[in-house]
């Protein structure tokens, strides 16, 4: 046998059943597979990570873009270039290679800011199979989507407001117009309140609409004012009916002697009428006149005849009287109890040179009045109904209010009325006067009145009918800012106070915040003011005159004093407001935003506008804070 053959038959056979080397032949031909899948993971891991990054960098720039708009009311190309900057900011696009990246926002109808990025992602693996990038795109939306909210406007209505009312009205109009865009739940219930201030503030919504009783005011009311001293006697007579009678002259007499006899001139010159007595005691008053002459017989060649005259005789009788002697100007409690009511009360303005009283006494200017005709005469009166604004009830001439003194109930947001010292008092302008001395001033002078400044009247949260149309402004909110007027020096506590009264769920007006029993509502304050604090010393505010009333600063306190203890209670009202759940927004409209002023505000929500249209950007922009700019779908 061939040995050779053999052995290669032998090789053969071994190696048609040897397995050894199947592995590496499998492993080579699934290398591709294999390649593709875990390539293609990789890839369209990266794919995803970047088109996350990009959505986030487009609702990021789209939030950029609406939050400028809220501030201009517009999405122009200011707007356009804030969102820009946040996209390129949080888009890392070029540690991925992504190329042909875009990004472009816009507005719609609905004031919402819609967004589309896009870009192209090469790939690292996937390429060996020919599939070389990816294209990515994404859109995003931004918009303000507001909850319930309470929203009280605390505005200055002072003097210095006088040209910039029509700004001020605009600005809220926007304010209101970004929160109609906001709402897009129908369910959403959005309310207004109003606290326009100066000087005081003006209640007689709250009280017409019985939101403020009248027995939360005074009955008897001290003022600053004047009393009518009646002292000096005077007599007031009454004449009884006049009695006739002739008297003849007891010779005949010529025609012209009988003439001079009928006017009391016979035989001598006399007086005509006579008047005898001397008041109090009853007078006689007697008047002559000609009656008749008839001739008799000539004497030396001229007629002679008898001679009669007429007699008139009136008896008077006195009583006495007293009539005015001198002013007293002090002060003085008066009956409120009609005026707080609204009614047409009668004042004393005036008192003539002969009028009188009865009784010897002093009076005040609503008693006299209401005496005239009867137990007085003569006296110059005008009826006078009330405003609506307001004295605060009383407080503490103190100089600290950390913590607020307990017997400051002007500084209790919550207290109800319930005696005298807790009840406010009707201003009664035409009622107070100045004095040139500190306790009183006894004087014939008439004093000034000081000015008496009354804003429009307050409003409680009030439903807003909302539209489609944003542009829409309810009827009512329009009448309410059209009726707002400029007067007056600035008390910002006041303000304040009001604003955080009229927001509290727990005080006098619980029944209007918690209306409806929603279980979340956020309230909001706006405070708004283009002035610093400016008490006057000499004008009638809510607390008095406070020259003489003395209420929150000792008696001749400089007006420095009495300014620096107004700003404390400001501060004062601030915390006690944020302490009961509110937030305080505040706007200082070309004025000094005070250390006061930002430390009201809460959590920095502080701004300054030096004009007109800054300041209805504020507004707006405040307006999107509250609606709570979001993502849309």
């Amino acid at each position: 046998m061939n040995t050779g053959f053999v052995g290669v038959n032998r090789l053969l056979r071994d190696l048609r059943t040897d397995l050894s080397g199947n592995t590496m032949m499998i492993v080579a031909g699934a290398i591709l597979p294999i390649a593709g899948m875990i390539g293609g993971g990789v890839d369209m891991s990266r794919a995803y990570m970047a088109k996350t990054q990009m959505q986030a960098a487009c609702d990021a720039g789209v939030l950029a873009g609406r939050h400028a708009m809220s501030k201009s009311g517009a999405y122009g190309s200011s707007e356009r270039s804030q969102a820009d900057k946040m996209f390129n900011f949080n888009f890392g696009g070029d540690a991925l290679g992504i190329s042909d990246t875009s990004f472009t926002s816009d507005d719609n109808d609905e004031g919402q800011v819609i967004g589309t990025a896009s870009g192209t992602l090469p790939t690292l693996v996937m390429k060996i199979f020919k599939f070389e990038s990816f294209d990515l795109s994404v859109t995003c939306m931004a918009e303000l989507q507001i909850s319930n909210a309470d929203v009280m406007f605390v505005l200055d209505n002072t003097g210095s407001m006088s040209g910039e009312m029509d700004g001020l009205r605009d600005a809220v109009r926007d304010f209101h117009m970004t929160i109609n865009e906001a709402v897009k739940d129908d369910d959403t219930r959005i309310r207004y309140g109003f606290v326009p201030y100066s000087l005081t503030v003006n209640a007689r919504g709250l009280v017409n609409d019985g939101d403020m009783p009248t027995g939360y005011f005074t009955d008897s009311t001290p003022y600053q004012t004047r009393v009518a001293d009646f002292q000096t006697p005077t007599y007031i007579g009454t004449t009884d009916d006049p009695v006739v009678t002739y008297e003849e002259w007891g010779q005949e007499l010529e025609s012209g002697e009988c003439n001079k006899f009928g006017r009391n001139d016979w035989p001598s010159n006399g007086p005509n009428p006579v008047t005898t007595g001397t008041a109090p005691s009853p007078t006689t008053n007697t008047a002559y006149s000609f009656h008749s002459w008839e001739r008799t017989r000539k004497i030396k060649g001229k007629w002679h005849g008898t001679c009669f005259r007429r007699v008139t005789t009136a008896v008077t009788t006195y009583e006495t009287k007293y009539a005015f002697t001198n002013w007293i100007y002090k002060k003085h409690p008066i009956d409120t109890s009609a005026f707080r009511g609204f009614a047409s009360v009668p004042v004393a303005t005036s008192i003539g040179s002969s009028a009188y009283v009865d009784v010897a006494d002093d009076y005040d200017l609503v008693e006299l009045a209401a005496m005239n005709g009867t137990t007085a005469q003569n006296i110059g009166t005008s009826n006078y109904s009330w405003n609506g604004c307001l004295e605060e009830r009383d407080t503490v001439a103190e100089a600290s209010f950390d913590p607020v003194p307990e017997s400051a109930y002007d500084l209790n947001l919550t207290l109800e009325p319930s005696d005298n010292a807790t009840r406010w008092k009707p201003q009664w302008w035409q009622l107070e006067y100045r004095r040139n001395t500190y306790e009183e001033e006894i004087t014939t002078s008439n004093r000034l009145r000081p000015n008496g400044i009354c804003p429009a009247p307050m409003m409680l949260f009030r439903d807003v009918e909302l539209s489609d149309n944003p542009a829409d402004i309810p009827e009512w909110l329009d009448t309410y800012l059209d009726n707002l007027v400029a007067t007056g020096n600035t008390y910002h506590d006041v303000g304040m106070i009001w604003g955080g009264r009229l927001s509290s769920p727990s005080g006098i007006f619980a029944d209007n915040v918690n209306e409806g029993d929603l279980r979340s509502v956020s309230r909001h304050i706006i405070f708004m003011t283009d002035g610093k604090m400016e008490p006057s010393l000499s004008a009638y505010s809510a607390y008095g005159m406070e020259e003489y009333d003395s209420r929150i600063a000792p008696e001749n306190a400089s007006l420095s004093t009495v300014t620096a203890r107004h700003t404390k209670r400001f501060s004062a009202a601030c915390e006690a407001i944020k302490a009961q759940g509110t937030t305080i927004w505040v706007i200082a409209f070309g004025t000094t935003m005070t250390t006061e002023l930002q430390n009201c505000a809460s959590g920095g929500r502080s701004y300054y506008s030096s004009n007109t249209e800054q300041l209805r950007n504020t507004f707006r922009f405040i307006a999107s804070q509250v609606a709570d700019l979001r993502l849309g779908q």
